[in-house]
């Protein structure tokens, strides 16, 4: 709420609506491009660090650390789509709310959200605790953690693709 007031006392001034507007939706996709390129980022290091983890466990304890800060990221993202959503939906009087594919995006992003929050997290907290060696039997706790992080990233990176198809095509 207070990041769209911001926006709108900055540029309103000296913006008209479909300008603001534009604003927003640059930001909106801002947040999802920082969403989803993380994401995929996150993906592609942990298909290092598990090609490391069987050979060199030291250096995947090194590659793992890379993925420290993705979180903050990923939920600076998601405040951004979030809030400029909001803006969107104010300034166009949630003429888009009323149509099934923006519902069903909205239902997706939740969906990405709470995935990335219950799955994602979860699954990186378990393997940073295997890694740590709070765990007996490493390469079994490993092993059914990596299929829940193929899992986690698949899922995630299908419905960034699938948001992306919606916001396109916007059907109804």
């Amino acid at each position: 709420m207070i990041f769209t007031e911001l926006l709108f006392t900055l540029f309103y001034k000296n913006m008209n609506t479909l300008t603001l507007l534009q604003a927003l939706l640059v930001l909106h996709l801002t947040g999802l491009i920082i969403m989803a390129g993380t994401t995929f980022v996150d993906f592609t290091i942990f298909k290092t660090f598990w090609k490391q983890f069987d050979t060199d466990r030291e250096k995947s304890q090194g590659i793992l650390q890379a993925t420290a800060k993705s979180s903050r990221w990923i939920g600076i993202g998601a405040a951004l789509l979030v809030f400029t959503g909001i803006g969107m939906m104010a300034i166009t009087h949630g003429v888009f709310g009323e149509q099934v594919w923006f519902r069903i995006k909205f239902g997706l992003v939740i969906i990405l959200i709470l995935n990335g929050i219950l799955m994602g997290r979860g699954q990186g907290t378990k393997l940073r605790k295997v890694m740590a060696g709070e765990v007996v039997n490493i390469s079994i706790q490993a092993e059914g953690i990596k299929a829940k992080l193929n899992l986690f990233f698949f899922t995630q990176l299908a419905l960034f693709l699938i948001v992306i198809f919606l916001s396109v095509f916007k059907f109804n």
